[in-house]
């Protein structure tokens, strides 16, 4: 039953494309062909241009609103650090021991809450 319903899908596309592959189309004149920068393009140009203007569109209210993390604005990692209680580089390794030590050695996904 599902091989035959994929079959089926399948071949629709090219039964509904027929009349495309017939040799004596009577339908509209093709009109001119495209040159090879018009072709380039409208199959890589338009592209091109609409990701640079989602990609701007994006990061455009970053650019507006400015970077929160400036030390101008009185931000800095090791001040930052020191109201939290940690080293600015700390290494993972030393927090995963530190939060190792203090667990009951069940681990994983099984601790306790």
């Amino acid at each position: 039953m599902r091989a035959g319903t994929v079959a089926a899908l399948t071949a629709l596309p090219l039964l509904a494309a027929g009349s495309a592959f017939a040799d004596n189309f009577q339908g509209e004149d093709a009109g001119p062909r495209l040159s090879v920068l018009a072709t380039i393009g409208i199959f890589v140009g338009i592209p091109v241009a609409l990701f640079l203007l989602i990609t701007f569109l994006v990061m455009l209210p970053s650019w507006v609103k400015g970077d929160s993390n400036r030390t101008e604005i009185g931000w800095d990692a090791k001040t930052a650090a020191k109201t939290e209680g940690t080293a600015p580089a700390e290494d993972a390794a030393d927090g995963q021991a530190k939060a190792g030590a203090a667990s009951s050695g069940t681990g994983g996904a099984s601790g306790s809450w």
